[in-house]
């Protein structure tokens, strides 16, 4: 009965979870200001600094309080109201990034200033991620999670887009200052829709969280995750697709220069059916997940995505024929973002079935840290193996290991769930 009541499950039904749609609307808002904040900040970074280092700094800012805050805020947020911290977190960040904007319209604005600025947005965003991870389960049953998930990635990448075709126009028409000043209102319009987000919570500490206590906590957390090695290799996943997709994001333009033998117009088309191809890929996930088994959606997929990265190789041998090389571009960027987003849906559910939900916020916290740990990592290895090899042949390396990875899980029967 159970099965048959599952099987009937689908998007409809996701509509009808008022309280998970609040948290989907709340997220799209934000999405979308931070696709504007995305390419503004960059064009503020340069506009300050004029030097490429500064841009790399301030990435690495933003990204630092994922990996060394995060892990150890998830103890944190475990006892605590996670609606009411999600809502004063979104407030905090909104009051960051409007005086960040306010600075650079008084003309005050420094690249210190701003790199301060970034990290504390970030620090906050390290208390955030856990807490709205470990909520999705409190408020939407298990066997919505395909669903749920994959309407959410959908919608999330419809809004980026959107975002990031409006940030050129908002930049252009109005300024930078603008432009993220729209970023700072998107988080106040989060924490006015969570704050009526309905939602039970059990064993909420009632004191202080004390040293002693806290340190019990994270000693359980990571107690835990050493037990259940079908967790672990979700987390070491999530570093692994993290890492593979570094090149797709960092040589992008080599890639369509030196490979493609293109210009800017083929690199708005790999990044256009790339993102399209993400849209797909989650909104296809929740019906590949209830034909194939869980094992197959992981190893058969990163096979494929590695294959799919060594594809983009074959454009050296047609590089005259504009046609041919566009019709690969974007077939491939296509399958291989559909590819990525399957997996990451897979990887997104599996998790949260598979954590028990006293320990999702500290685990979850590992987790992604993990994953957010594995892109400058990886992005620091590409740009060594950038001196050393051509771009093609970096793009056929990591198809191959990638290929190579999941093939050897198949072998031993990697656990996974």
């Amino acid at each position: 009965m159970k099965e048959e009541q599952t099987s009937k499950i689908g998007y409809k039904e996701i509509l009808k979870q008022t309280e998970y749609l609040k948290i989907i609307l709340a997220s799209l808002i934000n999405r979308f200001g931070d696709s504007i904040d995305a390419i503004a900040f960059t064009w503020m970074v340069y506009a300050l600094t004029g030097k490429a280092e500064w841009s790399a700094l301030v990435f690495a800012a933003n990204q630092l309080p994922s990996v060394l805050v995060q892990p150890f805020a998830g103890a944190l947020v475990e006892g605590m109201d996670k609606k009411k911290l999600m809502v004063v977190t979104d407030i905090i960040r909104g009051v960051i990034t409007i005086g960040l904007a306010v600075l650079y319209v008084l003309d005050i604005l420094n690249p210190w200033i701003m790199l301060v600025f970034t990290l504390l947005n970030s620090t906050v965003e390290a208390f955030r991620l856990p807490a709205a991870l470990a909520v999705t389960p409190k408020i939407l049953g298990e066997q919505y999670y395909a669903y749920g998930t994959a309407l959410h990635s959908t919608l999330s990448t419809i809004v980026q887009l959107i975002g990031l075709g409006a940030a050129g126009f908002i930049i252009g028409a109005f300024g930078i200052g603008t432009a993220i000043v729209i970023d700072s209102v998107s988080f106040f319009a989060s924490a006015f829709i969570l704050s009526f987000l309905q939602i039970r919570e059990e064993n909420l500490r009632r004191d202080k969280l004390h040293v002693k206590e806290y340190v019990v906590a994270l000693k359980a957390g990571v107690v835990y995750l050493k037990e259940q090695p079908v967790i672990r290799n979700f987390c070491l996943l999530a570093v692994l697709l993290n890492a593979a997709i570094v090149p797709l994001n960092s040589l992008q333009s080599p890639l369509v220069q030196e490979v493609l033998g293109q210009g800017s117009e083929l690199l708005s088309v790999y990044s256009i059916a790339l993102t399209a191809g993400m849209g797909v890929g989650s909104f296809v996930y929740p019906f590949i997940s209830s034909k194939l088994p869980v094992r197959i959606q992981f190893t058969g997929f990163g096979m494929l995505m590695g294959l799919e990265m060594y594809s983009y190789t074959w454009g050296s041998r047609f590089q005259t024929n504009i046609f041919a090389i566009y019709a690969l571009t974007i077939i491939v960027s296509f399958f291989i973002g559909m590819t990525c987003s399957i997996l990451v849906s897979a990887l997104s559910v599996q998790f949260m079935k598979t954590v028990q939900q006293e320990y999702l916020a500290r685990v979850g916290a590992i987790f992604n840290a993990g994953a957010s740990a594995a892109t400058p990592v990886a992005s620091l290895a590409v740009s060594v193996f950038t001196a050393i090899f051509s771009v093609s042949q970096i793009f056929v390396f990591s198809g191959g290991i990638c290929v190579i990875i999941f093939l050897i899980m198949t072998l031993v029967h990697v656990r996974l769930e």
